[in-house]
C-alpha cells in the first residue's frame, strides 16, 4: 500500500512537470497586447495582411525576437518604438498571451499565415549560399 502512494505521487509529480508552463501571464498579456493586435491580430482578427500573424506561436521564440527589437539588435523602426516602452516582464506576458490563442478564425483564404512550423521547414530546406571562388589577381609591384 506504501509503494502505491509512491507510485502515485511519483505520476502526479511528473505530470506537473511535464505541463508546460508558460512565463508570463497571458490573461495580463491580453491587456497590454491591444496596441499589437492592430498588426499582429489576435483569436479573431487576423491583422494587417503584410505583418507576421503571432497567434498561437512560440512563446519564448517571440520573446527572444522581441527582446531583440527592444535593445535595438534588430532594427525595425516601428517594432523599436512600439516595444520600447515594455518592461521584459510586459514583453513575456505579451509572448505567453499570443501563444494561448489558436489560429485566428478570421484569416482570408488569399494570403497564408507563416505559423513556427512554417519557418522552420523554410530553415531546413535553406540552401547555404557559398561564395564563388575567385581567381588570385597578380600584386602590382
Amino acid at each position: 500500500m506504501k509503494k502505491t502512494a509512491l507510485l502515485s505521487l511519483f505520476a502526479a509529480t511528473l505530470a506537473v512537470a511535464a505541463t508546460p508552463t508558460l512565463a508570463g501571464d497571458p490573461v495580463v498579456g491580453k491587456q497590454k497586447a491591444t496596441a499589437c493586435v492592430a498588426c499582429h491580430g489576435n483569436d479573431t482578427y487576423p491583422g494587417i495582411f503584410y505583418t507576421l500573424q503571432l497567434a498561437g506561436r512560440n512563446a519564448d521564440k517571440l520573446e527572444i525576437k522581441t527582446l531583440k527589437y527592444k535593445t535595438g539588435k534588430i532594427l525595425h523602426p516601428m517594432m523599436n518604438l512600439a516595444v520600447s516602452f515594455f518592461s521584459e516582464q510586459e514583453i513575456s506576458d505579451i509572448t505567453a498571451y499570443y501563444q494561448s490563442l489558436g489560429k485566428p478564425s478570421g484569416t482570408s483564404p488569399l494570403f497564408n499565415i507563416k505559423t513556427d512550423a512554417d519557418e522552420e521547414k523554410a530553415a531546413a530546406a535553406a540552401v547555404p549560399y557559398i561564395l564563388p571562388a575567385f581567381p588570385a589577381y597578380p600584386v602590382a609591384k
